[in-house]
Order: C-alpha cells, then structure tokens, then sequence
C-alpha cells in the first residue's frame, strides 16, 4: 500500500495585481522523498516556496501537511508542524556564535511541541549533534558573520533542520558555489534524507538536481509542466523546449 503524501499541494494559484503568477499548482511530496522543484527564471519557483513556507498567502486552491490544512498558517507555525526551509541568501544572525544560532530555533521548537523549555545542556546537546551533522561543530563558538559562504549555506541548513522537519525546502543552497562545494552540500542534503527527512530541492545546477531527485516538478510561466521520475522528465520535448533550451 502506498503511503499517504506528506505534503499535498492542490490547485495552487496566486495573483500579483491582474498578474497571475501560480495557475492551478498540483503537485505531492510523500515521506522521505527526494524531489526536485525546476523550471526557468520567472516560472514561479519562489513564489511556490513562499506559499508553502507561508511567506505568501495563496489565492486559490488547498495546501496539506502531514494531513494538516495550512491554509492561514505562520511560518514560524508550519515549521513547528515539520515543514522547514533554507533560504537561497542565508540570514544568520551575525553577531552571535554559530552554537547560538541554532539554539535559538531549536529552543522555541521544544516550547511549541511540549510546552516546556529544554534544559540548557540538553539544548546544548542538542545543537551540537546538528552543528556535527553539517560538519561546523569545530566552529561552533566563532561569530556567524565570521564564517565562508559554503559554511553560511552548511549553518542555513543546519538552523532549517533544528527544529526536527519532516519535510525540508532547500532554495537554491548551492548557488554561487565552486563545484566541490556544490558536492558538499549534495552530499549534506542526502545525508539528511537518509535519515528520513523529505526533501525538495529547488536549483538551477542540473548536475545536482539530475544526481539527487527521485522526481521532477517543473514549472514553467506559473504552470506545471512536467511531474515524473528525474530521467523520464529531463527527456520530455517540452521540458527540453522550456527549460533546458533544446
């Protein structure tokens, strides 16, 4: 029997004005998949992850999570429900350590799901196995402001899954990057997902999008295109047309 989605996005659409930008957005993201969100600049990628991250409010259709209606839903309140995202421009906050900005999301996570705080060793704890996951415990006590740009994108990462997702967003991670460390985070975000964390990837290097999805969605002038296996996809005469210039 087939698992039900995790995340259930249902006739989508979204106006600016008299512009529409979203048209009638379908599409599902079930337990620990690896799906990846495609198409050229303007096809309304950005505004797709605003809607689901609640950054956007959407004029039309129904988003599900983990059965969940999110219709009206804050950010910070469907992040608590599981649905996490990085930003393709990481915002740390500067001037506290890099420890501390995961302590932050991580201790107002725990409030939210128990009600209580967690103990100052085990939030400790807690944000150093994270830190360890993306390979910046060794910084752990320099200034955010201080770090790389890939270790920035490596902290982006580690303050979405802070809060324990079930499903992460990751925009953009790797753009700007040189090749190797576009293969550090390839290889960072399966090492999420082997550990049961859904992911969808938005991203313009087809190299990591063709090596990490399981699935495509592509979007094209607000509409989707395409939605199948990573191969079959990236073969479709229109995808080739649209997306990849062919």
């Amino acid at each position: 029997m087939n698992p039900s989605p995790l995340l259930r996005v249902q006739d989508m659409g979204k106006r600016f004005g008299g512009f529409v930008v979203l048209d009638g957005i379908d599409f599902e993201v079930y337990p620990g998949e690896r799906l990846g969100l495609i198409g050229p600049n303007g096809s309304g990628k950005s505004t797709t992850v605003n809607c689901l991250s609640g950054v956007l409010s959407h004029d039309t259709g129904q988003i599900r999570f983990d059965g969940q209606l999110l219709d009206g839903l804050k950010p910070h309140q469907r992040a608590y429900a599981g649905l996490a995202r990085s930003f393709q421009i990481p915002r740390p906050f500067a001037r506290l350590s890099v420890l501390k900005n995961i302590k932050v999301p991580m201790m107002f996570a725990a409030e939210q799901r128990s009600g209580q705080r967690l103990r100052e060793t085990a939030l400790d704890d807690q944000a150093r196995q994270a830190l360890q996951q993306v390979g910046l415990l060794a910084k752990a006590d320099l200034l955010a402001g201080s770090l790389t740009q890939i270790d920035l994108r490596k902290l982006e990462l580690a303050r979405a899954i802070a809060a324990q997702p079930k499903l992460l967003i990751a925009d953009e991670s790797m753009a700007g990057l040189a090749t190797s460390e576009t293969d550090e985070i390839l290889a960072l975000l399966f090492q999420l997902n082997s550990q049961g964390i859904a992911v969808i990837m938005i991203e313009h290097i087809m190299r990591a999008v063709s090596a990490f999805s399981q699935r495509l969605v592509v979007l094209a002038a607000g509409k989707k295109i395409a939605d199948g296996p990573t191969q079959e996809v990236l073969r479709d005469p229109l995808v080739e047309r649209i997306y990849l210039g062919d």
